[in-house]
């Protein structure tokens, strides 16, 4: 928008003379028309918003008329700087209704003219406008008619907008491939035109692809450079410090992502664009709700609410709707809560916001569910889950399978409860690993970014030492020209560079300690990366609550031990451990007691174990054991002590707790090509120990008929 601003200044004398006329007399009917009454509950920006909303339609009915007094005094050149003049008046009071207006009459004045220039700033800005409408398919079309304007008259400066638009709306689509190529075109022309604010602007926007790929190292990098543009010009840093905010956010680096959002709302406050402050509020709602802190969260997103409902801003009124509807139900106001999600819902299917709408969805299913509307539920979780997977957004559909989980529990049908399960602790444990990948990655890229600041720091100063050292040699040659006409000088001279020598070889010296103190502060900087790294791959191989392998790792290791046995024909017995009536306990005695039964009953089943045996957590209140090379009475009765260790240990506690085995072995496979078909075996047999009474082993011939019979 700053070339909108340029160019008002810029104008030729005659119809810049009414520009300027123009906007001086719609300030002044602006200021002494009687200011509107206003809401007294309302928050302070959202009423300046509805203020300046309301004075500017009662300025219009007389500001309309001066496009045509315009053009009696400059012609159309005139009408068109008259238009401009108010289209910015009203812009500028954040009232985008009638700013649009004076748009869509400037570009066609501008297009009869055969102005291009004028075009080109109409068409940004009306693109600019329907973007925050969330009108995609009109926003589109602009833009092409934009890229066609800038091809026709050649002007890179239009070619770099419509090739940053084309991209914006490209990735709202989806496409991120054709979003990566016009955004990477957009900046090679910003980086040619010397724009560095659009520079920024393209590499927020490079980084939000990015991050949409999963990229999370790109991303940060893309978002930190951009930062640097706008923390050295100061424009639109509420931006910056959102997107790095929310990338933590991301990243559950809670502590950085607050210390950004802080950031975000003390620049957004300070540029006095309720715009702004309603996009980094909703922004910083969603956070606060993550972190459990929803009186806090309401607050914001009842603050942006406001204000984006002033300037009818529909994409950010569907989110703050959202996060307020999240925050209502963290709060246990469900009821409270369910018209924001209605709300959001019905704006997400309206603009066609993917995301919007999937999350309004399980918010509503979580509050049918709440209230036994398990039809509305059902209806509402099976709409979600294709959307959830067509979009890529995989923490939803994690909290998807576990209201289907519930869902199927409350509608008694055990099999696809257990189904549902499995799939989210699968999910969470693959996001898990992801998240523990992506932190990371970030620590690597603050490093590496770090590494190139002491580098260039380094050469800096290494440049300035050559500098140095290349003036005093045009000296030395200056000294030795006048040493031939007078020994005295000579000798005066000689005098003056040895305490100049001294002095540099001093501050080398310093240098080189300085180039020390780095080295040493960079190999630190290593180790503790080297630490992290060991702590992130125990994370990734150990239940943190019982101490056994993780579910990832055991696959690995069943996966190896699988490919072995089959090349040495050996036998592979694969036990699935379920705790029986587990949901009782935690309702009856809380999570934290069934935790705690867990973690006993696990160290009985690791006891009963023999020293080749691997036990892991496969998900929940469910287990495994692996081992090779026993027979079907071995494995018979090491599952039976296992279910025997259990029983007789948990008897006396409180709670008490039995187990169920399905057991599965390679050699009773037909034939078997993946882990996957073996686990899915000793599954079904877990289901059926389940249905014949709990507290027993299946999966084994027949013929061994009893515990007793094994144990003779």
């Amino acid at each position: 928008m700053d070339s909108l601003r340029n160019w008002l200044a810029n104008s030729g004398s005659t119809t810049g003379k009414v520009a300027r006329r123009c906007a001086a007399f719609a300030l002044a009917a602006l200021i002494f028309l009687p200011a509107p009454a206003l809401a007294d509950d309302a928050p302070v920006r959202a009423q300046a918003v509805t203020a300046a909303t309301r004075l500017c339609v009662q300025a219009d009915a007389v500001l309309q008329l001066l496009p045509r007094i315009a053009w009696q005094l400059g012609g159309r050149r005139g009408r068109i700087d008259a238009e401009f003049a108010l289209a910015m008046f009203h812009a500028s009071l954040s009232v985008d209704d009638l700013a649009d207006r004076y748009w869509q009459a400037m570009n066609r004045d501008a297009r009869a003219a055969g102005d291009d220039q004028a075009h080109g700033i109409a068409l940004i800005a009306r693109i600019q406008t329907v973007l925050a409408k969330g009108d995609y398919a009109g926003g589109r079309a602009l833009a092409d008619e934009l890229m066609q304007l800038a091809q026709a008259s050649g002007n890179e400066e239009l070619r770099a907008d419509a090739e940053e638009y084309q991209g914006v709306f490209d990735r709202r689509r989806g496409n991120l491939d054709a979003a990566l190529a016009h955004q990477s075109a957009a900046l090679a022309l910003r980086r040619k035109l010397g724009d560095t604010a659009g520079e920024a602007t393209a590499l927020t926007n490079l980084g939000t692809i990015a991050r949409d790929q999963g990229d999370f190292a790109r991303c940060l990098d893309y978002f930190l450079q951009a930062l640097e543009i706008r923390e050295r010009i100061d424009l639109r840093l509420d931006v910056a410090y959102r997107n790095v905010a929310m990338l933590y956010r991301e990243l559950d680096d809670t502590q950085t992502t607050q210390r950004y959002f802080a950031k975000a709302v003390e620049a957004a406050s300070r540029y006095a664009q309720p715009g702004y402050y309603a996009s980094v509020q909703g922004a910083y709602a969603g956070f606060l709700n993550d972190a459990g802190n929803h009186a806090a969260a309401l607050a914001a997103a009842s603050e942006a609410l406001a204000i984006s409902e002033a300037l009818d801003n529909r994409p950010s009124i569907g989110f703050e709707h959202l996060e307020a509807g999240r925050a209502l139900l963290g709060l246990r106001r469900p009821d409270a809560a369910a018209p924001h999600f209605d709300a959001a819902l019905a704006i997400g299917r309206e603009i066609g916001q993917r995301e919007l709408v999937a999350r309004s969805e399980l918010a509503l299913a979580e509050i049918a569910l709440a209230h036994n509307d398990l039809a509305r539920a059902h209806g509402l979780l099976g709409e979600v889950s294709p959307l959830l997977n067509a979009a890529g957004l995989r923490p939803y559909l994690a909290q998807a399978y576990a209201l289907r989980d519930h869902l199927a529990e409350a509608e008694n049908d055990p099999a696809t409860a257990h189904e549902f399960a499995h799939r989210h602790a699968g999910l969470h444990e693959e996001l898990l690993g992801t998240r523990s990948s992506r932190l990371l990655t970030a620590i690597e890229v603050r490093q590496v970014r770090e590494q190139s600041r002491q580098q260039l720091e380094l050469a800096r100063r290494t440049n300035e030492l050559q500098a140095e050292r290349l003036q005093l040699g045009s000296k030395e040659r200056r000294y030795g020209i006048v040493a031939i006409a007078a020994l005295v000088a000579i000798l005066a001279v000689f005098a003056a560079l040895l305490v100049r020598l001294r002095k540099l070889n001093r501050a080398l010296a310093e240098h080189g300690e300085e180039v020390d103190r780095q080295r040493t502060a960079l190999a630190d900087a290593n180790r503790r990366l080297e630490s992290q790294a060991r702590s992130l791959y125990q994370a990734t191989i150990i239940d943190p609550l019982t101490g056994v392998h993780s579910r990832s790792y055991m696959l690995g290791e069943l996966g190896s031990l699988l490919a072995d046995c089959r090349r040495t024909q050996r036998n592979l017995t694969l036990l699935l451990i379920d705790f029986d009536n587990f949901k009782q306990v935690n309702d009856r005695y809380g999570h934290l007691a069934g935790d705690r039964v867990l973690v006993k009953a696990v160290r009985f089943i690791r006891d009963a174990l023999e020293a080749d045996c691997l036990l892991g957590r496969f998900g929940g209140e469910e287990f495994m054991v692996a081992f090779v090379g026993r027979d079907e009475s071995a494995s018979r009765r090491l599952a039976e002590r296992i279910r025997r260790a259990v029983a007789e240990n948990m008897a006396g506690v409180d709670p008490p707790a039995t187990i169920s085995i399905g057991a599965a072995m390679l050699r009773q496979m037909p034939t078997i090509d993946a882990i996957d078909l073996l686990i899915d075996a000793a599954d079904r047999a877990l289901y059926a120990a389940k249905q014949a009474g709990r507290n027993q082993v299946q999966g084994f011939p027949a013929r061994l008929t009893s515990p007793a019979a094994d144990l003779r």
